[in-house]
């Protein structure tokens, strides 16, 4: 802390006597001050703090600490930042790098062998660039317009759309093979499919059908809250007659029975019949 609070109030470089004075050390020799100084600026980079040793060559050490977002080094593990880092220089986006490594991201770009991508990098690559994608999969070549990536019960799968279809599929990556990428740009924009909402209400489990309700206006918002926006809302002699379209009317019935008198419900016909047999039936069993 001492350390953070000297670079912090210093707009300019401070000198290494200056910050081995900070480290209460007096009876050690020089050499082992400067040792503790590396070791104690080397934890606090890898905390995520950029500060540097900015005297040139053949100088005395003179050190400034750079403004830089730590959060991410902060909260993610070494092994989290790692495959982060990896995903953020295989889409392109050199200039996160420096966010999650003290290095720029340079230490990841050197890898073992021979440095040719994996296909996890080459598909992330291709659905950022928006580049046709070549591969083997499951005995054929396959040219696929990219959707996105994401992990699942195989690992990373690569989503898109294969040049001659129209049925968006996945690939697991780990499988794909000989993979080469077009020009960015060459790959057709997949448009992504709307995810499945968490509410029940929402669920395609029947036939659509529109249901009108009666309600008077100080209702409404407690409606609104319980069945979420209805399609349309109409005002006739003080009262509003608002259609939802139901697609799961088991979870629309039990949600109007928790709404009580503040509603009543209009049309159609068969589905009025269904909730008045279903609340004779309660009624029958609570007598």
């Amino acid at each position: 802390m001492r350390l953070i609070s000297i670079l912090n109030g210093s707009q300019l470089a401070t000198s290494a006597e200056r910050l081995m004075g900070a480290l209460g050390s007096e009876d050690a020799s020089d050499e082992a001050r400067r040792r503790m100084l590396d070791r104690d600026l080397g934890h606090l980079n890898q905390l995520g703090y950029d500060i540097r040793n900015v005297a040139g060559p053949g100088r005395e050490g003179a050190y400034r600490m750079f403004a830089r977002d730590n959060r991410l080094r902060v909260l993610l593990t070494p092994a989290q930042r790692s495959e982060l880092l990896r995903a953020v220089l295989a889409t392109g986006r050199e200039e996160l790098a420096g966010d999650l490594d003290s290095e720029g991201g340079r230490a990841a770009r050197r890898r073992p062998g021979t440095g040719v991508p994996s296909q996890l990098d080459r598909a992330l690559r291709a659905a950022a660039r928006h580049c046709l994608i070549r591969f083997g999969y499951k005995g054929r070549t396959r040219v696929v317009h990219p959707r996105g990536v994401h992990s699942g019960p195989s690992g990373w799968y690569l989503t898109g759309r294969e040049v001659d279809g129209d049925v968006v599929k996945q690939f697991v990556v780990s499988r794909m093979t000989d993979v080469t990428l077009d020009q960015p740009g060459s790959a057709e924009v997949v448009e992504q499919s709307p995810r499945p909402s968490l509410d029940p209400l929402s669920w395609q489990l029947d036939s659509p059908v529109d249901v009108v309700l009666e309600l008077s206006p100080e209702h409404l918002p407690v409606v609104v809250a319980v069945l979420g926006r209805p399609v349309s809302v109409t005002e006739a002699e003080s009262v509003l007659q608002a259609t939802y379209r139901v697609t799961h009317r088991a979870v629309f019935r039990w949600r109007v029975y928790e709404l009580g008198t503040r509603v009543r419900v209009l049309s159609p016909a068969d589905v009025r019949a269904q909730m008045l047999q279903e609340l004779r039936s309660m009624a029958d069993g609570l007598s």
